[in-house]
């Protein structure tokens, strides 16, 4: 066990607000990412409701809670400054796993006498350690693939490959490398010796390693994924395919990835919620995949408006699609559009607003938008910004989009799993692996502007949030019109990630895929302006 004190005093603790420690009952326990375990003892509040009268007061507090527990003031661990308004505080009791007593103090303005209402997050306190809740225990295994999984080596696996990586992190003989070894050398149902496994992190999580490799080898998996295969497939089957994984630890629309020797792919997703980021590259794979099937065909001419909305974003770039779709949605008009690229080559000094180069429209999106560093506003980048969100707006809430990308990606390449376990004292079973295709892994989707659009610079497309397994947003994409230059267009790279898996082959190649990859000024033809832009 390392010294708490120790980590106490190598760790810059956030000052988060947060209900959670008076909420805590003693006996439960809290653990770290290197397997240090505290057990929480209790949380006092001083004074019990309110605060203390006077500064002198308060000190005289901290002074017989002190006396009372026989310590001195350094074995006291503040986690938060105290200001000119505090007047209580409380003190947070733990001991070690060689029952060492460690505590934690934090001020507060005063004391709620509802108990549940006084603040001490979990994460303020130091050292990484999380509460050890059922969901918490799962979520500290160290199961998903992106944990275990050598770096370097996420694609391109082989049942083999596989296992020799679970062997390498967990050691020869250990419970994991053991379930590996006996689902590979077994069929479904596969009875696997529990050992210290977390059960709940050996389905959802382990078993994302499992279920391409069951179809890699045959195995018993029940449902339709060889419609899938023939479908994308062809007359070859998931037999000589490899395995990719997802690189992202929260998750993606995909958790592994299998491509046959041609380089097709068949994405497979698990039962978990969440959300992930998507490039227009992403949703236009899915409308390749489908484009030369049968009900592939059918389902493109039945969602038309959607395909046209992601070939224009793809198409046109950063600045194009904006102005493009708010014309084609009646949000600015073709004049407006033109007016715009004026604003090229202006700077946070210029004067914007009433010079007469925007229209009093245009003029008002401007001035909606706000930026938190003025001076950094870069005016094309903040004009285009302000009518990308409304746009997202209403591509979210005023049309189809979400429903009609949800089915097109459900009907592509994308098969879901689940993995049903039963558990007794000694075994966890593999009662049936299953397979859905279609799928109904994605419930949602977003356009997202707040991404790559910024005032004071933006790069790359228009982004989408993919909902998996009824994950929800409850504002898909809000109008805030307030900048954030910290979260700036570096961050639109990681955000817009590929979900698909590395390989050696491009996803998307030709003149649409250059276009969406580079930023291009707005798009002032005909078709898109209603006549011809003179500058």
């Amino acid at each position: 066990m390392r010294d708490l004190l120790d980590l106490l005093s190598r760790v810059e603790l956030p000052l988060l607000e947060g209900v959670g420690l008076a909420n805590r009952k003693p006996g439960e326990k809290f653990k770290n990412s290197v397997g240090d375990t505290v057990t929480f003892q209790g949380l006092e509040l001083y004074p019990e409701s309110g605060r203390f009268a006077t500064p002198e007061e308060l000190e005289a507090g901290v002074d017989s809670m002190l006396a009372d527990k026989q310590l001195t003031a350094d074995q006291i661990h503040w986690v938060n400054n105290p200001n000119k308004s505090v007047g209580a505080f409380s003190i947070a009791s733990f001991t070690g796993e060689d029952n060492t007593p460690y505590y934690l103090g934090r001020w507060a303005g005063a004391n709620s006498p509802n108990r549940t209402q006084n603040k001490f997050a979990h994460n303020e306190i130091p050292g990484g350690f999380q509460y050890q809740s059922r969901a918490g225990l799962k979520e500290n295994t160290g199961y998903k693939p992106s944990e275990i999984l050598e770096p370097g080596k996420f694609q391109n696996n082989t049942p083999d490959s596989i296992l020799q990586q679970i062997t390498a992190k967990f050691g020869e003989g250990s419970d994991e490398a053991v379930a590996a070894q006996t689902f590979i050398s077994s069929d479904i149902p596969c009875k696997i010796p529990k050992g210290n496994m977390n059960p709940d992190a050996f389905r959802d999580y382990f078993c994302e390693m499992l279920q391409p490799i069951a179809l890699v080898m045959g195995k018993k998996v029940t449902g339709n994924a060889g419609v899938a295969a023939k479908t994308f497939f062809g007359d070859s089957s998931y037999a000589d395919c490899t395995i990719s994984f997802n690189t992202n630890t929260i998750g993606g629309l995909y958790d592994s990835l299998l491509v046959n020797p041609d380089g097709r792919q068949i994405k497979l997703s698990s039962k978990g919620k969440d959300g992930a980021s998507a490039s227009v590259t992403n949703l236009l794979k899915s409308v390749e995949e489908l484009a030369d099937k049968p009900i592939g065909n059918k389902l493109l001419n039945k969602h038309k408006e959607t395909v046209e909305i992601l070939n224009i974003i793809n198409q046109d770039g950063h600045f194009g699609a904006p102005l493009t779709l708010a014309v084609k949605y009646g949000i600015i008009t073709p004049e407006e559009a033109a007016q715009i690229p004026k604003l090229k080559g202006m700077g946070p000094k210029d004067a914007i607003v009433g010079e007469g180069i925007l229209s009093p429209r245009l003029e008002k999106f401007y001035t909606n938008r706000k930026s938190k560093d003025p001076k950094r506003v870069i005016p094309l980048e903040h004009m285009t910004a302000s009518i990308a969100f409304n746009v997202a707006d209403h591509v979210n809430k005023k049309t189809n989009f979400g429903q009609a990308a949800s089915e097109i990606l459900n009907n592509a390449a994308l098969v879901q799993m689940y993995t049903y376990t039963k558990v007794s004292d000694d075994y966890i079973t593999i009662t049936e692996l299953g397979a859905e295709y279609p799928s109904k892994t994605v419930t949602g989707v977003y356009l997202d502007a707040s991404k790559v659009y910024f005032s004071t610079g933006g790069k790359g497309n228009f982004v989408f949030t993919i909902m998996k397994n009824g994950a929800t947003e409850k504002d898909a994409n809000p109008m805030d019109s307030v900048d954030d230059p910290e979260a700036g267009p570096e961050q639109a790279a990681t955000s817009a990630a590929d979900l698909d898996a590395k390989t050696d082959r491009p996803r998307l190649t030709g003149p649409g895929a250059k276009a969406a990859r580079t930023s291009h000024e707005p798009r002032m033809d005909r078709a898109t302006l209603g006549r011809t832009y003179k500058g």
